[in-house]
């Protein structure tokens, strides 16, 4: 199978380090074989089958069929030293993103404030009642989260202690990335 990279997916998607874990994931028969790469996009081995819908979630044999590919995807790839030593990359992610995240929010926020709801600035429709993005302003939503950081620093011990107990995950698992085999 071909796949074309986005515009300027890559200000989002460090595509060296994806194609890494693609590797690895391949090696351990989770997810395709990749076959060539070029400057944007890639071979990979196509896979006979569909992305689950939200229907199919809701199958007791299905939840149970990811649940084991999901142990085994954490238990079978080791994470990397300097992957343990770079710490949660949800926390890698965020560190990188917030600051701007939180010019672009609270341009949002005073929109919304003001009335003009995220549908109406070009964000496309919000499902929260508040009609702020984040179900509530960026203000206490980025406090939530820091504390929230720093809670489970503490319940682990540190942040050393919680690197300790990582393991690998593949970081962007949804319906559509799932896939159901043909029976």
């Amino acid at each position: 199978m071909l796949r074309i990279y986005g515009a300027q997916t890559e200000q989002l998607i460090d595509r060296a380090a994806e194609l890494a874990i693609l590797g690895r994931l391949a090696k351990k028969h989770i997810g395709p074989r990749l076959l060539g790469t070029f400057a944007n996009g890639r071979f990979e081995e196509f896979l006979h089958a569909r992305a689950l819908k939200l229907e199919d979630l809701r199958q007791p044999d299905t939840s149970q069929q990811i649940a084991r590919r999901m142990r085994e995807l954490h238990d079978g790839i080791e994470l990397l030293s300097r992957e343990r030593d770079a710490g949660p990359f949800v926390w890698q992610n965020w560190d990188k993103c917030v600051e701007r995240a939180e010019k672009v929010m609270n341009y949002v926020d005073q929109q919304t404030s003001s009335g003009r709801r995220a549908s109406k600035i070009g964000l496309g429709k919000t499902s929260k009642p508040s009609g702020y993005v984040c179900g509530t302003s960026w203000s206490v939503f980025r406090e939530t989260i820091e504390q929230y950081r720093k809670n489970l620093d503490k319940e682990y011990g540190g942040a050393e202690k919680l690197n300790d107990q990582m393991v690998f995950s593949h970081n962007d698992v949804s319906s559509l990335n799932e896939l159901l085999a043909p029976r």
